[in-house]
């Protein structure tokens, strides 16, 4: 399926992207935008060098935006409403081909990295010559950055729906807004605030009503820092652990470069050693015991017995070896530091050792455990924040009324908890038409079409189940769909 774009004006006129690949920003500071608290290319490269950072942020990624989202009803708008189900449609449509390039999961798992390295991400928003929204683009936050808030105040209209009239209706306000901008081969590119009604010039970052490349829109997520516009990231308290691992790591890479102590050492008898014994251990220290193929080479060292002496008298050299392995290092250094290392980044984010690949002591219990605290306490929360930028921005300025945008939760694969929320739901009185609602929304999963009309929908779920156990129902066993089935089956296990 492709999507119509309608434009005013002539092809060079047409909205395109303001994303910049690179961002060469140092010495540009200046002009009202604000210097971030850290450096973000620093920020950006941390990861690729800690044992515990990426695996963190790639668990963040996974649960809090990894799993898709589901479209509920703003409000109850009856069973049959052709404006709510065009208006669904169009949603589903718009984020499926809100980008090109890459799905949305993908766009949301992108800022989604942004914020836990970064403590920033941003989202292009492209509109077309209608002013309708119909594109989304991720611009990498480390190549971003914020202007000073505007001094005066700008009038703008907040789009809300009226709980009265459920009808979308527009308040005025007063905002000060910002700018952003990135830096390609030394020009500035300036982006407006989203919501900013202005016309301002992509160049100069001016207001300017006859822009010939006006400026696209940012939505701006950051995880919030009370000193700075910019966000940080919630493991920046523990950046010298990240970077103590990465020595500590080095210290033991460079071991096997740079093995200083042999195994073993022949000694042979004498009294003195020769200017040139000592050069071929200098030689043999810095030459021949470094890398790994070196580690079983030995030490010769040969003395030169004195004329005097009692092995010249005799004759009779002597010979010995002299083990070495106890000067040797058995084991990686700093094994406890680099621990206690890891799990100091992983608590910054909270979340528990199985979600990061440490699941050495787990009992399924133990796992369930954690992952229902991780979800309660770490996951569920972010996905709210998101789904509110969508909610409170997006839908109103797209003029959608009769939904909300829910991001879903991991899918409940355990059917024994299953049976218990069916059992839950049957003595709280829910129908089976509310019931097949939060039952798709466990799974994960839409459940088949039914005839929304039908009667057994709106039947208690008790009432349901009793009729299914008993074959009492309207719908013939043969066509009974897989709703009924999924039920039968869950009672059955209750």
């Amino acid at each position: 399926m492709s999507r119509a774009f309608i434009f005013k004006g002539e092809e060079k006129n047409l909205p395109v992207s303001q994303k910049m690949n690179t961002d060469p920003f140092d010495g540009f500071y200046g002009d009202g935008i604000i210097e971030p608290p850290y450096n973000l290319a620093w920020l950006a490269r941390l990861p690729e060098h800690s044992n515990m950072l990426g695996q963190c942020i790639e668990a963040m990624e996974t649960n809090v935006d990894g799993f898709g989202f589901t479209l509920e009803p703003a409000f109850d708008f009856g069973s049959d409403n052709k404006e709510a189900e065009a208006e669904r449609k169009t949603i589903e449509h718009f984020f499926e081909f809100c980008n090109f390039d890459m799905p949305y999961s993908q766009l949301r798992r992108r800022v989604r990295r942004d914020l836990e390295v970064l403590g920033n991400g941003y989202w292009e928003v492209i509109r077309d010559g209608k002013g309708d929204i119909v594109w989304l683009e991720h611009i990498e936050g480390h190549t971003m950055r914020l202007t000073a808030l505007d001094r005066e105040y700008t009038s703008v209209e907040y789009v809300i729906r009226d709980d009265a009239s459920n009808e979308l209706q527009k308040y005025p306000s007063r905002k000060r807004f910002r700018r952003y901008v990135q830096i390609r081969d030394g020009k500035k590119v300036y982006f407006k605030e989203f919501g900013d009604p202005r016309l301002i010039d992509a160049h100069t970052g001016q207001v300017d009503d006859n822009a010939e490349n006006p400026a696209t829109e940012i939505i701006h997520f950051k995880l919030y820092c009370p000193y700075s516009p910019y966000g940080v990231p919630r493991w920046i308290g523990n950046w010298l652990a990240v970077e103590g691992s990465r020595q500590a790591e080095e210290v033991n890479y460079e071991y096997f470069e740079n093995n200083t102590v042999p195994p073993l050492a022949l000694l042979v008898g004498g009294t003195s050693l020769s200017d040139d014994v000592v050069s071929r251990i200098e030689d043999f220290i810095n030459d021949e015991i470094k890398g790994r193929k070196s580690f079983n080479k030995i030490l010769l060292i040969e003395a030169t017995p004195e004329e005097d002496g009692p092995v010249a008298k005799a004759g009779i050299p002597t010979v010995r070896f002299q083990p070495l392995s106890d000067a040797q290092q058995k084991d990686s250094l700093f094994d406890n530091y680099d621990k206690t290392n890891r799990e100091k980044i992983r608590s910054s984010f909270r979340l528990p050792p199985i979600f990061v690949g440490l699941t050495s002591d787990y009992t399924r219990a133990t796992a369930r455990e954690s992952s229902e605290v991780a979800e309660e306490q770490v996951f569920g929360p972010e996905r709210a924040d998101h789904d509110f930028v969508i909610n409170r921005l997006l839908f109103p300025a797209m003029g959608i009324k009769y939904w909300t945008y829910k991001s879903l939760p991991p899918k409940v694969n355990d059917f024994e908890i299953m049976s218990g929320v069916l059992d839950t739901f049957s003595r709280c009185g829910l129908t089976v038409r509310e019931s097949r609602d939060e039952i798709s929304r466990l799974l994960n999963h839409s459940l088949s079409e039914v005839d929304e009309k039908s009667d057994w929908l709106d039947l208690p779920l008790q009432v349901y189940q009793a009729k299914l156990q008993h074959g009492d129902t309207t719908m013939p066993i043969e066509k009974e769909d897989k709703d009924a089935l999924l039920l039968r089956t869950l009672s059955n296990i209750g």
